[in-house]
């Protein structure tokens, strides 16, 4: 038999790769079977789902790209379900499904897990493991996100490890009626739970198939050593990054019934070849609905880590060990029973997203190896903005519940080598797509009036953040709805990056008593600014059991991405096909942008933009009451790849700015000798044009601040923090 260690030194790197891609094959065939046997647009448009293969310790050998942030939540699932289950209680043919985030890892109740056990003859070899969001779960709100909750109790039917669903291949017909009897949708339920068992099944057939084909002892050498290879590309890369301590912190926006702000914070360490994210100090947890699960934090950071560091790793457990996590129980971010968890991950979740890419961010750029160097970004739009509306149809009587996946059209960050992708979805969902405007209306009584880019909405920058959707509908085959909302970021944006400026927010508004249907029996077509509506009501982040009737409009706008780098230094070229796509307008690209723009083909005067750019340049140096002389920028159209981003120095020599070269200092911090400028948050981003929810709540403060260079005032930060008093 050969040992892992003669292995490393001799292998066939074919084998190792045909037995790799074949497991990423058997885990995207698996989703294959899920969407092609399930009833659920969540599950068959939207994607929200994943699936997994797992070894017999409960380590990841493969795992679907939809839903990375499930790579937290299988995990935790499969190793919960081996320390409740005996061994000799797990047989051929069985499944089980678990999801309570607090037993059972799940990112939230309505993302329901199911693992089945691999056997090879009578021994076990691996765990087949799929998980989707099913439409209900039971719990006091329709669609399983319960902004009122106070408690885990109300928000679902909570199934911890170890519920067996399928009994050596037959249903357990009684879990199956206690849970069906729960629930408001128990047909599609349950026939979504049938096909993730027929994922599950397809995998182990193919599993089985493949260790038949290679050989038992092939196949475990060489997953063992592609365990081995992707855990040792992914320590190269942090050796690449000098060691340091990296720290910041982001804010929850209330908890579904008190509109206060939560802190997540999270000290990074790099040391050597492994980082350690270290979340104390975070907030104690709270009785709202925004609780993260350590699965759903495993997951959250592991989003941020992979596409950064290991962007060209094949992905198995090799990538999961070369980070540890330290989250306290009993915070905001590793929550105990009873903390209700119902929308942590989309809200404390994806803001230790955001944490970790602007911590990997600050790190990256101080890397040597240009590769690394050039992962940095602007922050995303992370921030699923929900709306889940339920009702009775008009023509059949019946009972619905929809989860409109439109509120995961979020903008992205910007690149280096690119704007930000429009309406993309969040970091930790690349996989998920938005559904079509005629699937939605075809399966749920509603009409859609619009559905369009959010143009208001992305960070500025030399590269520009992307932009989230707007979109709106009225209620079509129902009366009354009821409508449960959820607005994670609204007033506290996402980071651009070296320069970049903070993206808009997220927000809901309900046009009530419209003239809609008058509109459209006329042959008219509804727009924003021709509705006739008795009021229009800005509606609170976090909401559950509002009344929608059917002459009223549900109107939202979901946030985009940082931008990238100081606005002045972008292309002119690229702003002026950005005002001809109405992505941005005339007098942003003059004010924002100091691009003066022409009648003549190729939209713009150059010289003039140079002077425009130099004059806003002296104009930030005066309103910060800096007397010092404007010094040129030496590379006014920087390639953001190859050129420096941030402010360097060598050793013992001052802080040089990026854009001209003057010096910063030669403190620890070259912010101590920048240009500060601080503002209100929503102050400073709506005068850009950037849409923005304002903070009413007493004692805290949304703010803005601005790092320039002394010498040519580029932008070179721009931060968001929060004050308190």
């Amino acid at each position: 038999m050969t040992t892992i260690a003669e292995l490393r030194n001799d292998y066939d790197p074919v084998t190792l790769e045909v037995i790799r891609m074949r497991l990423d094959n058997i885990v995207e065939e698996m989703g294959i079977a899920m969407i092609r046997s399930s009833g659920s647009p969540v599950i068959t448009e939207a994607r929200d789902y994943n699936t997994a293969l797992f070894d017999p310790e409960g380590r990841i050998y493969s795992y679907s790209d939809a839903v990375q942030l499930h790579i937290g939540s299988g995990g935790v699932a499969v190793r919960a379900l081996l320390a409740t289950v005996d061994p000799d209680e797990i047989q051929p043919g069985d499944a089980f499904i678990s999801n309570d985030p607090h037993t059972a890892g799940s990112s939230h109740p309505p993302d329901t897990t199911v693992i089945s056990p691999i056997f090879l003859g009578e021994r076990l070899v691996g765990f087949a493991q799929s998980q989707a969001h099913l439409v209900d779960t039971g719990g006091m709100a329709p669609g399983g996100f319960a902004p009122a909750a106070t408690d885990c109790f109300g928000e679902a039917l909570r199934l911890p490890p170890g519920v067996k669903i399928f009994d050596r291949g037959k249903p357990v017909d009684s879990v199956r009626r206690l849970i069906a009897n729960n629930v408001r949708t128990p047909v599609l339920h349950w026939n979504d739970v049938r096909s993730m068992v027929a994922a599950n099944n397809t995998g182990t057939r193919r599993f089985l198939d493949t260790i038949d084909e290679f050989g038992e002892e092939t196949f475990a050498s060489y997953t063992a050593l592609s365990f081995e290879l992707a855990e040792q590309v992914l320590r190269n890369r942090i050796r690449d990054i000098p060691d340091g301590v990296f720290e910041s912190e982001d804010w929850v926006e209330g908890n579904g019934h008190d509109d206060v702000l939560y802190r997540v914070a999270c000290r990074m360490t790099v040391e050597g070849s492994q980082i350690t994210f270290d979340f104390d100090g975070s907030s104690p947890q709270t009785d709202g609905f925004v609780n993260c699960s350590y699965g759903a934090l495993v997951g959250s950071i592991a989003s941020a880590v992979v596409p950064i560091l290991g962007w060209d790793v094949p992905f198995n457990e090799g990538v999961m060990t070369a980070f540890t996590i330290h989250a306290p129980e009993g915070t905001i971010v590793n929550p105990v029973v009873p903390a209700p968890i119902s929308n942590g991950h989309l809200t404390t979740g994806v803001r230790a997203t955001r944490l970790v890419t602007r911590l990997l961010n600050n790190a990256c750029v101080t890397s040597e190896n240009p590769t690394v160097r050039k992962r940095s970004q602007g922050e995303w739009g992370d921030s699923w903005t929900g709306g889940i509306t339920s009702g009775v149809r008009t023509d059949s009587g019946e009972f619905f519940v929809w989860f409109n996946m439109d509120g995961g059209g979020m903008g992205t960050g910007a690149q280096p080598v690119r704007d930000g992708h429009d309406a993309a979805g969040l970091l930790t969902q690349v996989g998920n797509m938005l559904p079509d405007v005629e699937m939605n209306e075809m399966i749920y009584p509603a009409l859609y009036l619009w559905k369009r880019l959010a143009t208001d909405s992305s960070g500025h920058g030399a590269s520009r953040g992307g932009m989230g959707l707007d979109y709106a509908w009225v209620l079509w085959g129902a009366d009354e709805s009821a409508e449960t909302i959820f607005c994670p970021t609204a007033a506290v944006p996402p980071w651009g990056f070296a320069g970049g400026l903070p993206a808009g927010g997220s927000g809901f508004e309900f046009f009530r008593g419209s003239n809609v249907r008058k509109m459209l029996a006329e042959g008219a077509y509804p727009t924003e600014d021709t509705i006739d509506a008795a009021s229009r009501d800005l509606q609170e982040p976090n909401v559950q059991g509002l009344i929608l009737s059917r002459d009223d409009v549900f109107h939202s706008w979901l946030g985009g991405g940082g931008g990238l780098g100081d606005p002045l230094l972008r292309d002119p070229r690229l702003v002026v096909q950005d005002v001809r796509d109405e992505f941005v307008n005339t007098v942003h690209a003059e004010e924002v942008y100091g691009v003066v723009l022409t009648d003549t083909p190729e939209g713009y005067d150059a010289d003039a933009t140079t002077v425009r750019r130099q004059e806003i340049r002296a104009a930030r140096l005066r309103e910060s009451g800096s007397t010092a002389e404007l010094r040129e920028v030496a590379n006014p159209q920087p390639d953001l790849i190859e050129d420096a981003l941030i402010p360097t120095r060598r050793d013992g020599e001052a802080w040089t700015c990026p854009a001209c070269s003057g010096a910063l200092g030669d403190g620890d911090d070259w912010l101590n000798a920048a240009v500060h400028r601080s503002y209100s948050a929503f102050d400073r981003l709506t005068s850009l044009g950037v849409r923005l929810r304002k903070r009413v709540n007493q004692g805290e403060e949304v703010r803005m601040d601005e790092y320039l260079c002394p010498s040519c005032a580029t932008l070179l930060r721009a931060s968001v923090w929060v004050a308190t008093s």
